[in-house]
């Protein structure tokens, strides 16, 4: 198959992949942004907090449903919101950016942001801080019923200029992390078309992989398929092949693939309506048959997600899960991942369930409920041998047990 015959399947596909997503369930954006604005307000109510200051963008976007340079606003605080625990949010934007909220019903306005960061405010920056303390003093004037607000991110002297203007400011990652974690109608259809193009992606990437191809294509690839089917961006580069896969976290790079080398790819992948799909798969360069090693490490891989999903139903408590979860074997503890089980939503989020080992360390306790999404992690290597294997499932917690979010098969040659 020649590059142009590549790229001809690859169009193929992707009209394919359109043609589906057009036939599912649709997403009522009217109602997923209403939903998402009445689950954070419930929380801030029960908490007799006025209201929210978000400027991490996923919050921004969950509470609201208008994004703006996305991945540039994580590093660069040009654009936060205020919402109230009644009524609608107020929207401080980049400059020339106020049409970005048009037509969206969760904001009642748009403002020009005050940009008090040292790269654009330089040596202006007390004067402008001290500015956009006013701002946001006055908007929870009018708009909040009390001036206690809880915050998601905020630099310690901005909190201090807000407590001068008796603002009560606390530690609010938890009010969203907790509106955040049970998705609604609308969050579940989103997240089947966000695992459509993932699985997409993947199948994808199975086909090409082959001698020669690097691991910056195949990743690039992935992500050029997430684009193209309506969706945002790809978090890591976990994406590796041959020893590059043991120990796990090495990023793609250059290196070309070689016949029978395993390849390993955690997806990481903000899809359609910016919701995440993060499931992780390893599979085989062919053609060459799997050796005894590789089929091992990949069985054990796949009987420590399964029985971990096994264990997941509502009422079951976090340490529960870490105590019944299964026990990887001495030869491969020093390479495990820090993680069993954690939320998926919008990215990473709440809960996450440590390994009993540092459960008493890095763990917290709490209880799976209905309508919670979770990734179940595996990885399997060994110290000192050649490969390993990256395998996680993504599941919703229903009434009864758990169900698969996104549906990509396993390596039949590799479990045989």
């Amino acid at each position: 198959m020649n590059e142009a015959e590549v790229a001809s399947v690859d169009m193929l596909q992707l009209d394919s992949a359109k043609r589906h997503l057009a036939a599912m369930p649709r997403v009522d954006q009217t109602l997923l942004r209403q939903q998402r604005l009445e689950r954070l307000q419930a929380e801030l109510r029960k908490r007799d907090l006025g209201g929210m200051l978000l400027y991490d963008p996923v919050n921004v976007r969950y509470a609201t449903d208008c994004r703006n340079m996305q991945i540039w606003t994580m590093h660069n605080s040009a654009r936060y919101c205020l919402v109230p625990s009644e009524g609608k949010a107020t929207i401080f934007d980049y400059v020339n950016c106020e049409h970005l909220s048009d037509g969206i019903e969760t904001i009642e306005e748009t403002r020009p942001a005050t940009l008090w960061f040292y790269h654009s405010a330089g040596s202006n920056r007390q004067q402008l801080l001290e500015k956009w303390a006013d701002e946001v003093a006055d908007v929870i004037s009018e708009r909040f019923p009390n001036r206690r607000i809880a915050i998601d991110r905020l630099d310690g002297d901005a909190r201090a200029e807000l407590e001068k203007r008796q603002v009560s400011v606390s530690f609010g990652q938890d009010v969203i992390e907790h509106a955040r974690c049970i998705k609604t109608s609308e969050e579940q259809k989103a997240q089947s078309r966000s695992a459509f193009v993932c699985e997409t992606g993947l199948a994808r990437l199975r086909e090409i992989t082959r001698p020669g191809i690097t691991e910056n294509e195949l990743w690039a690839t992935f992500g050029a398929i997430n684009a193209s089917l309506g969706g945002d961006y790809v978090e890591t580069r976990l994406l590796v092949s041959g020893e590059r896969t043991n120990p796990w976290y090495s990023e793609a790079s250059e290196k070309p693939v070689q016949v029978g080398e395993l390849v390993a790819f955690d997806t990481d992948m903000i899809g359609p309506y910016g919701y995440s799909t993060d499931i992780s798969r390893t599979w085989m360069c062919q053609d060459k048959a799997p050796t005894e090693e590789q089929k091992t490490v990949y069985k054990v891989s796949h009987e420590q997600v399964h029985h971990n999903m096994a264990l997941l139903k509502p009422g079951l408590g976090f340490r529960e899960l870490a105590e019944k979860s299964w026990r990887i074997p001495d030869r491969f503890e020093e390479f495990e991942v820090g993680v069993i089980v954690h939320g998926i939503g919008m990215c990473n989020e709440y809960p996450q369930v440590a390994p009993l080992k540092w459960f008493d360390q890095t763990g917290y306790d709490g209880v799976f409920q209905p309508g919670m999404t979770v990734s179940v992690e595996s990885y399997i290597g060994e110290k000192g041998a050649k490969e390993g294997v990256k395998l996680e499932e993504m599941v919703r917690i229903t009434e009864t047990g758990c169900e698969l979010v996104a549906k990509f098969p396993f390596e039949q040659e590799l479990l045989n």
